[in-house]
Parts: structure tokens; C-alpha cells; sequence
């Protein structure tokens, strides 16, 4: 714990922030998370009320759908509280949470988008993961996005600045190829043999599947 603010999943929480839903079974769900029915709802503790956040599967947005904020059981800590402050929406971290709802949401097949995004990478260090960013971005090419760059920028939660620093790396990396002077459209032998064992399940999973 730094700063005032505990570590959760390699992130940073906000103060006084605490998780009231454990993680899903098997993983499938990070801690704070939980599906009901349609919904996708995430549950916290805020200086000691509870907060709900509601995401809606079939909403046309990836987004939170509403937001609730209901005081604590117990009447002394309401009082101490002094109601819902600045402060208190201040540790609200909206920007996390719509990170998580919008990764959430394309891991289930409910991505906002046209198509989702297969593989979520919120980190790109090693040359497996420069590899498996670079099929995602060629996937978006082949499927005719203007601006695939974007397009990954908006499903995983990161700047524009950002995805385009890594694909521009990936190429000198060799994972990505392209005309010489134009945007890159396609992977390399490179980057085929980085992925030939994800290439060798998905098509175990397609064999089984049309049985």
C-alpha cells in the first residue's frame, strides 16, 4: 500500500475503496464483479457505503447503465459520513470500472462494437504479447476499419497514443509488414510463429465444434 491507496491486481484503488463481491468461480469474473442475469454489476465500499455499479449486457454502450450509492447499516458511521460528499465521488474511479465493464463485456460477446477485440492486452512487453497484438490489429485491417488503431484503443481502454506506439514498435519488431511509406496490413513469418500454437487450438476448437 502506497500513498494511501492498496494495490489490487497490479492497479491502484482509491482510498477507503474496498470490494464486497469475491471473484467467480474459476475466474471468469475479477474480484468486485458478478453477472445477474442480464446485468453485469460491480459492488464496493467507499468510506463505508456501499456502491453499485450496473452494466446492462444488452445496452447499446459499454458503459455503466446506473450507478447507486446507499449509505452503511451502520447509523453512527452514517453520521460520521456527513452524507455523500465531493470526496466521496471523488473515489469513485469511473474510468477503471468502465475498463473493466468494457473487457468484461467483449470476453462475454457483448462488445458494443461491430466486432470484438478476441485478446484484451492491457500490457505488451514480451514478443508472444507484441505478437498477439499484432493479429489483433490485422484482424481490424482485413475487416476494413478505417482507423483500427482506434478501435483498439476504445476496447481496451487505452489512449490512441498508446496502441499507436506499439504497432509502430511490433513493425520494427517484425511482427508486422506492410508497403513501404503506408500503415502495416498484415503479420509476418515472425509473428505466425509466435501464434502457431493459439492458430493450432482455435482450429482443435472448430473441429470439435462441427461435430
Amino acid at each position: 500500500m502506497a500513498g494511501g491507496f492498496p494495490a489490487h491486481g497490479g492497479r491502484r484503488m482509491p482510498r477507503y475503496f474496498r470490494l464486497v463481491t469475491k471473484a467467480s468461480s474459476g475466474g471468469e469474473l475479477p474480484e468486485g464483479w458478478r453477472l445477474d442475469g442480464d446485468r453485469l454489476v460491480h459492488e464496493a465500499e467507499l468510506h463505508g457505503w456501499k456502491l453499485t455499479v450496473v452494466s446492462f449486457l444488452d445496452a447499446p454502450w459499454d458503459g455503466p447503465t446506473s450507478l447507486c450509492i446507499e449509505p452503511p447499516d451502520d447509523p453512527d458511521v452514517t453520521v460520521g459520513t456527513d452524507g455523500i460528499t465531493a470526496e466521496l465521488m471523488r473515489s469513485i474511479s469511473l474510468a477503471e470500472i468502465r475498463r473493466t465493464a468494457k473487457e468484461l463485456r467483449a470476453r462475454l460477446g457483448h462488445s458494443a462494437g461491430e466486432t470484438a477485440v478476441a485478446a484484451v492486452l492491457h500490457r505488451v512487453e514480451t514478443e508472444r504479447e507484441y505478437a498477439l497484438m499484432a493479429r489483433e490489429y490485422v484482424h481490424l485491417v482485413q475487416q476494413g476499419y478505417r482507423s483500427p488503431i482506434t478501435r483498439l484503443a476504445s476496447a481496451w481502454g487505452l489512449s490512441r497514443n498508446t496502441i499507436s506506439g506499439r504497432v509502430r514498435r511490433a513493425r520494427a519488431m517484425g511482427f508486422l509488414d506492410g508497403p513501404p511509406g503506408k500503415p502495416a496490413d498484415r503479420l509476418t513469418d515472425k509473428a505466425r510463429r509466435h501464434l502457431e500454437g493459439d492458430d493450432a487450438r482455435d482450429s482443435e476448437r472448430g473441429r470439435i465444434g462441427g461435430r
